[in-house]
Order: structure tokens, then sequence, then C-alpha cells
């Protein structure tokens, strides 16, 4: 199974000690695809892939995209190249483990329902009370977290054992390409786009962009994978690699990101925040909640 990495960044010389970390630790060679933004950029939102260097392309845009239309970008990217397996990464993520890839690969293999990965997941989307009760965002919330990270404790509970979950953190999510394309898993020919046909002028062309037309930027976009992954018949799995997830860098904590995100929406990140869970609420239904 081939696999790709795909990440966002707007600051890639402060994420290379991460990136770096992808490759010595992985046991086998993979492409990256990474879509820099750029904060001064002259606007306009053109988007030119360079020419691939040492396995790596980079994708130079002109303004900031937002973290859902960025990796919208490299996965579609990824797809058009062949890619068996797409992990989507932050740029803060430090891989911590020797044959991390090795270790998703397996899981895959060993698990046929598996449609999603990632290093940090929970094992609940959505309270129980969620379409009964008046509608309040924290009824979005995911749900008893785990993960292997440094601080594992310090964000819900360490788990060191593969097992299934809900969704995943934003900060990995490594799926199989048909999934990024929103097959179903039993019925590949039938595609998870087809209930907005009625409403776009043109199918979306992976999760990310569908996310992105129903006007996600950022946020919940990890919960709504676990919904798509409930939707489409897969399973979610978490893997126990070890890592650290400096957290914040690839958006919010940027104050560059932060300043465009004032220009973008009443709010800023904030605004991004309350209007991905005002859509999440709206079009997941049919999933929330999920349990494992």
């Amino acid at each position: 199974m081939t696999l790709a990495v795909v990440t966002a960044s707007v600051d890639l010389p402060r994420a290379q000690d991460c990136l770096q970390s992808w490759r010595t630790r992985a046991a086998s060679p993979y492409k990256l695809y990474t879509v820099l933004q750029q904060p001064d950029g002259p606007g306009g939102g053109r988007i030119t892939w360079l020419e691939p260097i040492h396995g790596e392309s980079i994708a130079v845009c002109s303004e900031i995209l937002g973290t859902v239309p960025a990796f919208a970008v490299g996965v579609q990217k990824a797809l058009e190249e062949g890619a068996d397996i797409i992990a989507c990464l932050h740029d803060d993520l430090l891989i911590e483990q020797d044959g991390w890839d090795r270790e998703v690969i397996r899981l895959f293999q060993a698990c046929p329902r598996a449609g999603l990965c990632g290093f940090g997941g929970g094992r609940g989307l959505g309270s129980s009370d969620i379409y009964q009760t008046p509608y309040n965002p924290m009824q979005l919330a995911r749900q008893q977290f785990g993960s292997n990270m440094r601080d594992a404790e310090a964000h819900g509970q360490r788990w060191e054992s593969a097992q299934p979950v809900a969704c995943l953190d934003g900060f990995s999510q490594i799926g199989l390409a048909s999934f990024w394309r929103g097959w179903e898993r039993d019925a590949p020919h039938l595609s998870a786009f087809r209930e907005m046909e009625h409403r776009l002028e043109e199918k979306p062309i992976n999760l990310f962009e569908q996310m992105q037309r129903l006007g996600i930027t950022h946020h919940l976009y990890d919960g709504l994978l676990g919904c798509y992954a409930k939707r489409l018949g897969y399973q979610v799995w978490f893997v126990p690699i070890k890592c650290h997830h400096f957290g914040g860098r690839t958006a919010a904590g940027d104050a560059r990101y932060a300043a465009w995100a004032q220009q973008q929406i009443e709010g800023g990140d904030a605004g991004f925040w309350t209007k991905a869970h005002e859509i999440g609420y709206r079009e997941f239904r049919d999933c929330l909640p999920i349990r494992t």
C-alpha cells in the first residue's frame, strides 16, 4: 500500500523539526505534499505546485486558505498521483516512534473495515441528548479522549494498544484513498457527495472539499470526518504511536492566521468555531451521536 503525507503550513521553517521527524522515524520513503500559505502574499488565492524535490511537493498559495481548504488541495494532489493511504498531519506534530508508517499500514491490513486512523481519538462524539434538547454547540463535543502523546494524561487517558474510536483529533487524520474520495465501503461506486448534488453545480472531489463547500474553514472537521466514516460504513481506529502535538501552530495559535481570520468572519477564529458547529449540527443528524 502506497502512503502519502499531506500537511499545511503558514511557517515552513518553524515546522521543519516536526516534518523531519516524520521522515526519520518512517520505515519507508513516502511522498510529502505541503500546502504553504503565504500570510503576506498578494491575495487572490492563486495556488502553484512547485517541481517536486526529494519526494516533496509544495503548493504555494498567495494567501491563507484555512485548515480545511488547505488540506483539500493537498489531499486532491495525493489522490491524483495514486496514493493508497493519505496521512493528513498538522505541521506541529512531532513523531517519536520508529516505524510509525509501518504500524499504520498494518492497522489497515489487519482491520478490513477501517477507513480512517490516527494518533489520538475519542470513544464518543456528541452528547446523548443531542437533537432532543435545545441546540448547544457543546453537544457536538468529543468524549473519552485517549492518545499515546508525551502528555497524554493532560488531555485524557493514555492508550498503548490500537482500538476503535468514534473520531480522531485533527492533528492526525490518516485515511484510505476510497475514504477521502467519499466512496461507500460496501458500494464504492456510490459517493457521499450525492446528497449534495441538488445544491452544487459540481461534485466536490474529496471530503475536505465537501466540508469546505458546506462552509467549514476550521474546527470540528475531525469530528465530522468521524461522521463521514459512520455514514460511509468505515471504522475509525486509534493507533498508539508515540508523539507530541505542540498545538496551535498550524492555525489558531499563529498571529498571522488570527489576523486573517478576523478579516474573514465576525469573531475571527471563534467565529469559525461557532459556524462549524452550527453546520455540523445541521448536516449530520443521521450520524450523531457516535459511540464505540
